[in-house]
């Protein structure tokens, strides 16, 4: 659930996509996140939620943009404390 210290960004705010894995890319910049973001989903099933947290104040626009050009959803994104942003991508093909 959402705790009052994050700011859930996404539809039906309130409740967190429940992630079926989770990638810790604290530092990462888009040439690292979204190559390493692609290496997580690559086992995940159709349907399976990735929460990628990451501190790059960059990471909203490069994940959204790496989303929309692979298919994959961008569920949810939410702000913890310290600046950490959480996003719930939901793996949609076998690719």
């Amino acid at each position: 659930m959402t705790s009052s210290n994050e700011t859930p960004t996404a539809a039906g705010a309130g409740a967190e996509p429940t992630a079926t894995l989770d990638m810790l890319g604290g530092g990462a910049v888009c040439a690292t996140l979204t190559p390493a973001i692609k290496a997580a989903l690559r086992p995940l099933q159709p349907g399976q939620v990735l929460l990628v947290r990451a501190d790059d104040p960059t990471a909203p626009l490069d994940v959204a943009a790496w989303c929309a050009l692979t298919g994959n959803a961008l569920q949810a994104t939410t702000e913890e404390a310290g600046g950490v942003l959480r996003f719930y991508i939901r793996k949609e093909s076998k690719r």
